[in-house]
């Protein structure tokens, strides 16, 4: 059965205005993500690398970062904590995969929305960005929602 005949992909995928915005350093991870986000009908924005997403400032207000927790310079987990610092407040959805108990505690202190381990399927991928745009909406002062 196509996974977009299904109504809880359909439904989300005619209500979203979201954006997920993507980083991991593995191209055909990028592009999968990419590709599935997209059918589900999100706007999606992909970078390689934390340094790439600091450099290009693309942060919008109406978004969820999916990012990859091992990442080659800045991790996924210290970018997390320099777009706190910076007073951004995304909700995250932490990826990696290494499913081990030191990846699981790092992962768990960075308090992501979710935590996702490599290969994860549709299902959990899209319930996971249900949530974060549910926290991300609860978040949202009157003004901007």
């Amino acid at each position: 059965m196509n996974f977009l005949s299904r109504g809880r992909y359909r439904q989300l995928a005619e209500k979203s205005t979201a954006t997920v915005i993507v980083v991991d350093d593995d191209l055909s991870i990028r592009r999968a993500l990419g590709s599935l986000l997209e059918i589900l009908g999100f706007h999606v924005l992909v970078f390689q690398s934390a340094e790439e997403l600091l450099v290009s400032k693309p942060l919008v207000d109406n978004a969820c970062l999916l990012l990859d927790v091992y990442l080659p310079g800045m991790s996924g987990i210290e970018l997390c904590q320099s777009l706190a610092a910076s007073g951004r407040h995304l909700p995250t959805i932490l990826m990696s995969g290494r499913d081990d108990e030191a990846t699981r505690q790092m992962m768990r202190r960075a308090e992501p929305i979710a935590r996702l381990f490599k290969p994860f399927d549709q299902k959990t991928l899209s319930d996971a960005i249900r949530k974060a745009m549910r926290n991300l909406r609860k978040n949202q002062s009157p003004e901007t929602a």
